[in-house]
């Protein structure tokens, strides 16, 4: 088995020789998850991790009473279920494909061999770690102290430093409803739809039915520092 692009050209793999990405093909496992399933639950043991070659993948938590929180939605090239690698505890979230998706799956014992062999694949799944870390510092920040606009300025901002989506001639288009942003943001729909009009007025995306197609990251990054 080859590796394909997405696969390759996650930052699981940067940096590394190609001979041990054909090595790797060897210790990766192709899963092929449709939509509403789910990969892995908050608690379950953690065997493996995942990266995406195509479909979107949402990872969310619950808190006691049910609510769930939206941590991330991940699309071709992203890795996840990256932290029962390290740390060998039960997941501390869900994943679940949003649309039918392939998985290329790398089982702990494969893993350790790999890095055996090649450890700059450890150093860039701690860094893939550490750069979630600061994200979750700063959105614990945003989501603590920011208002509604600055919340969901951050949220698409997320999407856009993640490359979800497709590019487009004008910018970035993220697959992603009002309803999924709210849940990203930690606010209502109807917040998020009356701030994604004064967005799209302002000349930063354009809302469709599940689209929005982001012009201006850089004026959302204004909103989200209170520099407009």
């Amino acid at each position: 088995m080859k590796l394909p692009d997405e696969v390759i050209r996650s930052p699981l793999f940067a940096g590394v020789d190609p001979t041990a990405r054909e090595i790797a093909a060897q210790a990766f496992r192709t899963l092929s998850v449709p939509s509403g399933k789910t990969v892995f639950e908050a608690g379950d043991d953690g065997h493996a991790l995942y990266v995406i070659k195509k479909g979107k993948v949402k990872v969310s938590h619950s808190n006691l009473d049910g609510k769930e929180k939206v941590l991330a939605y991940l699309g071709p090239g992203e890795v996840f279920g990256e932290m029962s690698m390290v740390d060998e505890r039960p997941r501390s979230a869900t994943a679940t494909a949003i649309k039918p998706t392939m998985l290329y799956a790398l089982y702990l014992e494969e893993y350790w061999g790999l890095i055996n062999r090649y450890p700059r694949i450890a150093h860039n799944l701690a860094r893939i770690i550490a750069r979630r870390l600061r994200e979750m510092n700063h959105e614990v920040e945003v989501l603590t102290f920011k208002e509604a606009r600055g919340k969901v300025a951050y949220a698409l901002l997320k999407l856009h430093r993640h490359n979800y989506g497709e590019p487009t001639r004008r910018g970035r288009l993220l697959a992603v409803t009002q309803r999924q942003l709210a849940d990203m943001a930690g606010t209502s729909r109807e917040t998020v739809t009356r701030v994604v009009n004064e967005f799209e007025m302002r000349g930063f995306l354009e809302s469709n039915q599940g689209t929005i197609e982001l012009f201006d990251a850089r004026g959302l990054e204004k909103v989200l520092y209170d520099l407009d």
